[in-house]
């Protein structure tokens, strides 16, 4: 009789029955000691911290069809040589399964899925797959048939990547909006237990119900497993965000943003489950600024309160990654470079004759040098300027002739780490 511990919260009975019994846990090849062959998620988090979405590419009915063309090995040459450690992966099955019994996943769509896992998996980077867009089964869940189908699709694609390492993590389902509380605890209780016959010890990312936002996790039911993690999205406030609208990143929002992460922190220290937020943005036609600072921000809390986080990126209004060209916007470097310790709250002066004068607060306790940084077109930065690490403010009197400018203070420590602050754009006089 082979014993397994698959949650703490069964541990005691389980060690009492083999105490009655003398039946010790096996530890036999098919079922393996977590503790020496799995990493928890909580010693998996912290390699796993900063991450992006290739988003909007396996999820149309056809690979790429919406905006991006279909997926290409070297995205993941460039994430990885960008220094991000995490890529999420939506995928919508739907599409490329049979919609009778017994609920087949076509096998050159698993295939190729398997292809793009695989270039992943091989350039050690954390591969996140998910179940995206699967409104055929939000929208009826009522229908037994549609949960029949949708496990089926999860018993296969289990299946399929039983063997891969553990930088392969499952994501039950994205953002199940229109369910109810208790429809998506059902399921995140059926679909792990699915996994747990072929994969006993993968990371398992769940949420709640709605569009997965930090409530919704805190609300659901948590898993009796000790290999998952919660996972939430954050577009807040989406009339900014999402929209476009007006200007944000003033002291109060910057409040809202640390206390929301506090308050998920607090609520993954009281229930053991660590937590990702695997999608947040803001689009490209919001105010340049404060779309800049909303990611330094949305990151900065992250860190601050062990939380990893992957930017959305779908190629288009939350585009972060040129696919096309191999180019980065200025957000990558917020993303990878920011930190909870960085120099903040650049400011800058446009003054006469196209000189400007930049005030900053340092943070870091360590040793080090900066650098003032600027460009006439983002990301295309120059270094300006050398400081000591103790210089809050410089006069730019050499710029050249040009309206618009960017800026932004990098600091490197003696060590060689780089943390800078979200560039700032000025225009004129």
């Amino acid at each position: 009789m082979k014993l397994q511990c698959t949650g703490a919260r069964f541990c005691f009975s389980l060690g009492l029955l083999w105490f009655v019994t003398g039946c010790a846990p096996s530890t036999s090849p098919d079922h393996p000691n977590p503790g020496d062959t799995y990493p928890t998620p909580a010693e998996v988090l912290p390699d796993m911290m900063r991450g992006i979405n290739i988003g909007n590419t396996l999820e149309p009915p056809d690979e790429g069809g919406w905006n991006n063309g279909p997926f290409q090995e070297y995205f993941f040459d460039d994430i990885r040589a960008a220094g991000f450690t995490t890529v999420r992966i939506p995928v919508r099955w739907d599409h490329h399964t049979d919609s009778g019994p017994p609920y087949t996943i076509h096998p050159d769509w698993l295939a190729r899925v398997a292809q793009i896992v695989d270039w992943g998996l091989s350039r050690d980077l954390f591969i996140i797959l998910n179940a995206h867009h699967e409104w055929w089964f939000v929208d009826n869940y009522t229908d037994s048939l549609q949960w029949d189908r949708f496990q089926r699709i999860w018993e296969q694609i289990a299946t399929t990547f039983q063997d891969r390492s553990d930088h392969l993590l499952f994501e039950i389902i994205n953002e199940p909006h229109g369910m109810s509380r208790e429809a998506v605890d059902e399921l995140n209780r059926r679909i792990l237990a699915v996994i747990r016959q072929t994969n006993p010890y993968r990371i398992v990312i769940y949420s709640g119900n709605d569009w997965s936002g930090p409530d919704a996790l805190m609300n659901a039911a948590v898993p009796e497993d000790d290999y998952v993690l919660g996972y939430f999205h954050s577009y807040d406030p989406w009339p900014f965000a999402g929209e476009g609208q007006g200007v944000w990143g003033n002291d109060a929002d910057l409040a809202v943003v640390d206390n929301r992460f506090r308050e998920v922190e607090n609520w993954s220290i009281s229930t053991g489950v660590p937590v990702m937020m695997s999608e947040f943005g803001a689009i490209t036609s919001c105010d340049y600024n404060s779309r800049m600072l909303f990611y330094a921000a949305y990151v900065e809390a992250a860190l601050r309160h062990h939380i990893a986080f992957q930017a959305w990126d779908d190629g288009g209004l939350f585009a972060i990654y040129d696919r096309y060209h191999r180019t980065w916007s200025e957000v990558k470097d917020i993303l990878l470079y920011t930190y909870p310790d960085g120099p903040t709250h650049l400011e800058v002066t446009a003054l006469p004759y196209y000189t400007a004068w930049l005030t900053w607060e340092n943070r870091s306790l360590e040793g080090g040098t900066l650098y003032v940084e600027r460009a006439r077109t983002t990301p295309d930065f120059t270094r300006i300027a050398q400081l000591p690490d103790t210089s809050t403010y410089f006069l730019d009197t050499v710029a050249t002739a040009s309206n618009i400018r960017y800026y932004r203070v990098v600091f490197e420590t003696n060590q060689g780490e780089v943390k800078m602050t979200p560039p700032v754009r000025i225009i004129g006089p």
